[in-house]
């Protein structure tokens, strides 16, 4: 029989362990899985701070097919999809959240697909589910400019998706500490397919994603994949040099028409639109440094405190 290891990265999950444990040893009452593959539950807990991990050890301790790893602290979730990727022994492995949203449901399907071949199956989102308004348009945006980049549709694309050995021995082999498991499952190649789903209510619990963790998510993201925003500053030199520009045959004009004044207003936007785009070009440069900083301090991407 094939093993099918199924990572879940959990932070403050202690309302939906259990249900999503159960979940998956209801999935697997179907003879077309049981007979076919068993299941390794990977739980790698990032640094929760609640009853989380003291959940996962009690799971663990009745059932050999649970495996866990506990963080020091919280490291984030990237981290922890990577800290699974190097735990998880099957052939195939899923990757999904513990919350019930990335539905049990699709995995035969996507073990059907992996199964004619195909390395990658990426689980796509029919719908977004609830979300507000504002979330959907930042989201929208976002993954137009990260699909544009990498050449792929990641309108729809989530964690949840299935990876065969191959692919995973390939993410393991990738040595940067800054990583985005999304786009890199596109940028490593391989035959793929696709499984839609419908994102399902929350089992339980709230959502750990606010505004301002969306847009760090998002700034740290588009800065470790892509040099695109560097681009950015090209772009506000011209833009500062055709405003100059316009100003200074404004000068001239009035000049020579006799209808020169102090110049104070056109003085003052000059100034300001230069110093924007000075602390601006300033800024994005920063960040790319502090990655290359952040690499050359080549500190591990977590730390584990306990492990089975």
């Amino acid at each position: 029989m094939k093993t099918v290891s199924i990572i879940v990265p959990c932070y403050n999950e202690e309302e939906v362990i259990q249900k999503f444990y159960q979940a998956i040893l209801a999935l697997w009452q179907d003879a077309s899985l049981r007979d076919l593959y068993t299941p390794e539950l990977v739980f790698v807990d990032d640094g929760s701070g609640d009853q989380t991990a003291a959940l996962i050890r009690e799971i663990a301790s009745g059932d050999e097919r649970v495996r866990y790893t506990s963080f020091s602290r919280n490291f984030g979730k990237e981290a922890a999809i990577f800290c699974g990727l190097r735990q998880a022994t099957g052939e195939a492995v899923i990757v999904m959240d513990a919350d019930l949203q990335h539905p049990p449901a699709a995995i035969p399907e996507m073990l059907k697909k992996w199964e004619e071949g195909y390395e990658i199956v990426e689980g796509v989102k029919s719908s977004r589910g609830k979300e507000t308004r504002s979330h959907g348009l930042f989201a929208g945006l976002f993954y137009r400019m990260i699909s544009k980049v990498i050449g792929f549709d990641m309108s729809g694309s989530s964690d949840f998706k299935l990876l065969g050995r191959k692919a995973v021995d390939a993410l393991n082999a990738l040595q940067e500490k800054e990583t985005f498991f999304r786009a890199l499952s596109f940028w490593i190649g391989f035959k793929s397919a696709s499984v839609s789903y419908e994102v399902a209510e929350r089992a339980g619990g709230h959502s750990k994603w606010s505004t301002r963790s969306l847009t760090r998510y998002a700034i740290r993201n588009i800065t470790s994949f892509t040099y695109a925003p560097l681009r950015i500053i090209g772009a506000v030199g011209i833009l500062m040099l055709l405003v100059g520009l316009g100003l200074g045959i404004d000068a001239i004009i009035s000049y020579v028409h006799g209808k020169a004044i102090g110049g104070y207003p056109s003085l003052v936007i000059l100034i300001t639109l230069s110093t924007g785009g000075i602390l601006l070009s300033l800024g994005i440069i920063a960040v790319y440094i502090a990655k290359m900083y952040t690499e050359l301090k080549n500190r591990p991407r977590y730390i584990v405190d306990d492990q089975k």
